[in-house]
């Protein structure tokens, strides 16, 4: 089953636990939330062991299966998550055919991909996944409603806003959900006594002009390495969790990556950045950036940024910092050596 909003998710959720739930789209927060929606109805319905597979170049989808066919060490009900960074192949689309026909009795499969077009979803492996299960595309937020999400998630939070300061901090975040998410958490702990004004929205937002991971970002896409170096070691001596900044190059290397296949589909970059509903000024910055980059060098920079986030989580035994300066190097020009192959036995 199709669903069209978060918020169909929660009500799902809040009816029924199904068996299998497929989250794609490439807003991270977004995603990641509705994962964790996933996750919190599970632990209420007492699913409380949980297996985590990272899905790469190599990975063997024969370990769904296994696992699909072992009993729990606990005995208890599983959530078994499958974090993918692209689609299923035709082995993997097979092994979740599979899957569908044979559910476990007790296991929930979590399911989490970038963004799946059209014809995605024409395949056998997600027609079966759709008949048993729940798929939530999530699409980047409409320029016109992310005022209102905004908004919402500052009352959530207990901040409030006089009128004319939304609109402010709309602009300055630019539409990006990761950069209002960390917007808001720094509002609320600022624990202002009452609205904040315009006045002092912008006083507030000019004295925490730090860097932020969406700024060093920028700087590697635009090639700008001596900066974008000086930007990340000012980020890590700060105590910026390395998971925002991995969140960060992520979401830009997504949509980077997005307008590259459909340049090679013989689309206009105007209406691929139409459909993908970018505000004009992050238009004219990929537009400027997306000439010195290519698909290779994009799709194995997010694989490399998945191996750093298993080494943030500390799955993986490398430095998570280090392999970070060598990317954001790497993406903006300077000549350094791939982390794929010297991680490739960490991974395993």
């Amino acid at each position: 089953m199709k669903l069209r909003r978060p918020e169909d998710l929660e009500a799902r959720l809040d009816d029924r636990l199904d068996p299998v739930y497929l989250i794609s789209g490439d807003e991270p927060l977004l995603v990641q939330e509705a994962a964790d929606a996933v996750r919190a109805a599970g632990r209420k319905a007492g699913v409380d062991e949980r297996e985590v597979f990272h899905v790469e170049a190599g990975f063997d989808w024969n370990e769904l299966l296994q696992s699909a066919n072992s009993l729990s060490l606990f005995a208890s009900r599983r959530l078994v998550e499958m974090r993918c960074n692209g689609g299923p192949g035709a082995a993997g689309g097979k092994v979740l055919e599979a899957y569908a026909e044979h559910l476990p009795d007790d296991d929930i499969l979590l399911i989490l991909m970038p963004r799946l077009d059209r014809r995605s979803e024409n395949t056998k492996w997600y027609k079966a996944l759709d008949a048993v299960g729940v798929h939530l595309p999530v699409w980047p937020l409409d320029l016109a409603a992310f005022p209102r999400w905004l908004g919402g998630r500052l009352r959530r939070a207990g901040v409030s806003l006089e009128p004319g300061a939304l609109d402010i901090l709309v602009a300055r975040v630019e539409g990006n959900p990761l950069a209002a998410s960390q917007a808001v958490t720094r509002l609320a702990l600022a624990e202002q006594p009452g609205a904040w004004s315009a006045d002092e929205l912008l006083a507030f937002l000019d004295d925490d002009s730090r860097y932020n991971p969406f700024e060093l970002a920028d700087a590697v896409l635009m090639g700008d390495a001596e900066h974008a170096h000086r930007m990340l070691g000012t980020l890590r001596q700060e105590g910026v969790d390395a998971l925002a900044i991995v969140a960060a190059l992520a979401w830009s290397l997504r949509q980077v990556r997005t307008l590259l296949l459909a340049r090679d589909r013989g689309e206009s970059l105007g209406s691929a950045m139409g459909q993908m509903r970018l505000i004009p000024k992050r238009q004219e910055l990929l537009k400027r950036a997306l000439p010195r980059l290519s698909l290779p060098l994009i799709e194995g920079s997010l694989r490399d940024l998945a191996v750093v986030d298993q080494a943030v989580k500390g799955m993986v035994g490398i430095e998570p910092w280090d392999e970070l300066d060598r990317l954001c190097l790497r993406l903006a020009g300077v000549r350094t050596t791939p982390l794929g192959l010297r991680a490739r036995a960490w991974v395993e």
